[in-house]
Parts: C-alpha cells; sequence; structure tokens
C-alpha cells in the first residue's frame, strides 16, 4: 500500500507575476527592509538592481512557514549581494575641459 499524499497546509504565495511565477509580497516588516536597502545602495546600484535582488532573496522564502526572521534573512542576504556589485557610472551631464575621450 502507497501512503497518500500529504496535504499542503503552507499559506498562499502571492499571486503570480507576468511570467507566471510567483513572488513574495514585500508588506509589512519587510517592507521596512526593502526601503532601508533602497537607501542604502539605489545610487549606487540603481533602484532596479536593488528591488530584484531584493525580490529574489524574499522569493526563497516564500513558503517559509515562520515568517519571523524572514526581513533579516532579506536584510543580510540580499545586502550581502548588493555591497559586492560594481557601482554603476552616472550619466555625465557636461564635459569637463581636459576630459578623457576629448581632443
Amino acid at each position: 500500500m502507497t501512503p497518500s499524499p500529504r496535504t499542503d497546509t503552507r499559506r498562499p504565495t502571492a499571486p503570480a507575476s507576468p511570467s507566471g511565477a510567483a513572488h513574495a509580497e514585500l508588506t509589512g516588516d519587510l517592507s521596512v527592509v526593502v526601503g532601508s536597502l533602497h537607501r542604502a545602495y539605489d545610487a549606487r546600484v540603481g533602484a532596479t538592481v536593488v528591488q530584484a535582488e531584493v525580490q529574489q532573496v524574499a522569493d526563497r522564502f516564500t513558503g517559509a512557514t515562520i515568517r519571523a526572521f524572514v526581513p533579516l534573512f532579506v536584510r543580510r542576504y540580499a545586502g550581502a549581494v548588493l555591497r559586492t556589485l560594481p557601482a554603476t557610472p552616472q550619466p555625465a551631464t557636461g564635459t569637463a575641459p581636459g576630459a578623457p575621450g576629448r581632443g
């Protein structure tokens, strides 16, 4: 006799993204962490990169039954990756005399 499959009792995940993958909701305590990471890294790597990394890390914990430490993990893991990324060059607003590449 084979055992019957267990019923999945985890909390439902966030609605699926347009690509079909479910994303963790960035609300509650997690929203405070998201804001903190954006303030710390947006100017260095850009808001899109920060948001993508935060979402990727948060998605790893979508099915977690104990959610209390998820904000801590997101801050730690996303911050560790964002610290290692090279700074994105800022667009030039003007050309200084003698700037490289100028005649």
